[in-house]
């Protein structure tokens, strides 16, 4: 890394509160990797791997379809509301690693999905805050930047800590200590989130909106239903389509070079492109509007899936991997910036929440529809439909209208959401 961007994070680490809110980051991200994880296995210990599937697939079915409502009700009440909801969701948790021990398997299993449907948007209120701690644009996408760094490296920490907790302890109490952690963080954030004036308060100009769209916004309109809400969120369900898709086409076209377990150094490259494109991408000062480099960086993820397309089956494939996973980050830093520009403040949690879920069904989905397509017509042709879809993403990210209230010409504090059209 060069002086210049050294400085440039250092800089971001220098403000207030930012060392904490990183660290409450940390905690969250340990959570959500361990809880699935300890999950999936408590499950298998007891019940056998099939059941701990179908457990694994309810909780994370439960997590992701509510989230953007339980980001919208937790905005609208206020801290406690996020602190009291980690408490209920850390006792269910508990109640279900208790319940594990019975021979009725969907007793804990409709627990555990019930607990993962009040799993609270820390992550999501997380990233909110960051607009409101930092106002310069430039230290605001360096702070974005370090988070999803942050981001991929605890959840490539949380599998390992998992693996050695079960080494010294049983399942279930890994479960319960994971848990723990939800209202723990929640703590921490209910502190900083006390110090804070109410979203939208902090500036006396008000969001340029116009009536409809504020009528709209307050009836509790879906953003999903915006042209602005849109065009950031299709692009990050197609992200995670592809990496759905990718989870796969890597086993399914390793075994065609090498062997199935050959797999995991690609999924490693995968990982470690998400993490050089975000350290690339804070490093530098962009002149570029943000809808621009939303639009280029969908565009490069067609292009990557592409690549892997033409050398699917090859040696090149963890190469291609590797370049599919460049745009990752890039992505998600501009989604996040994104929703700074153009939502209301009052509703950045939920706009947060919907990209952490959009990212995660349009997984679910990529690996379930590519698994069926990989079966029937290989990897090369599955990843091509992949290639399809980043396109589509690419022309609704274009869609996003370019006008005057933009981050070069914006006062600070001011957002627009436009009707959609």
């Amino acid at each position: 890394m060069s002086e210049t961007a050294a400085s440039g994070y250092r800089a971001v680490l220098a403000l207030p509160r930012i060392k904490t809110v990183l660290g409450l980051g940390i905690l969250t991200r340990l959570a959500s990797g361990l809880i699935p994880f300890t999950v999936l296995i408590s499950f298998t210990q007891r019940h056998g791997i099939g059941v701990a599937g179908l457990a694994s697939g309810a909780l994370m079915l439960a997590i992701a379809l509510p989230g953007p409502a339980r980001a919208r009700w937790c905005a609208r009440r206020g801290p406690w509301a996020v602190l009291a909801m980690a408490t209920a969701s850390a006792v269910l948790f508990v109640i279900a690693a208790a319940l594990l021990a019975l021979r009725a398997w969907p007793v804990p299993l409709l627990v555990t999905a019930a607990a993962g449907a009040l799993l609270p948007p820390l992550a999501p209120t997380l990233r909110a805050l960051w607009s409101r701690l930092i106002s310069d644009k430039h230290h605001l996408q360096g702070a974005h930047a370090l988070d999803s760094t942050v981001e991929e490296l605890t959840f490539i920490a949380a599998p390992l800590l998992g693996t050695a907790a079960l080494a010294l302890a049983d399942a279930r109490w890994t479960l319960l200590a994971s848990a723990l952690l939800l209202p723990l963080t929640a703590a921490g954030l209910h502190r900083i989130l006390r110090g804070l004036p109410t979203p939208g308060s902090e500036t006396t100009t008000p969001p340029t909106t116009d009536a409809g769209t504020a009528t709209a916004l307050g009836s509790g309109r879906s953003l999903i239903r915006y042209r602005d809400g849109q065009a950031i969120i299709v692009p990050i369900i197609t992200l995670g389509l592809c990496a759905g898709g990718l989870n796969v086409i890597i086993p399914e076209a390793s075994t065609a070079y090498s062997s199935l377990g050959s797999s995991g150094y690609a999924f490693a490259a995968f990982s470690l492109g998400g993490l050089v494109g975000g350290l690339v991408y804070g490093r530098r000062t962009w002149k570029s509007s943000l809808r621009t480099r939303y639009t280029q960086a969908t565009l490069a993820l067609a292009t990557s899936t592409l690549i892997l397309a033409a050398l699917a089956a090859s040696p090149l494939m963890i190469l291609a991997v590797f370049c599919a996973g460049l745009p990752l980050s890039p992505l998600f830093i501009l989604a996040y910036l994104l929703v700074d520009e153009r939502i209301l403040p009052a509703r950045h949690t939920e706009a947060n929440a919907w990209l952490g879920s959009g990212y995660n069904l349009g997984s679910a989905a990529g690996a379930a529809l590519g698994g069926q397509l990989i079966a029937a017509t290989g990897p090369r042709v599955t990843a091509i439909t992949l290639v399809a879809a980043a396109a589509l993403a690419t022309a609704t990210s274009h869609r996003l209208p370019t006008h005057s209230t933009d981050a070069s010409t914006a006062q600070p504090g001011t957002e627009t959401v436009l009707p959609e059209t």
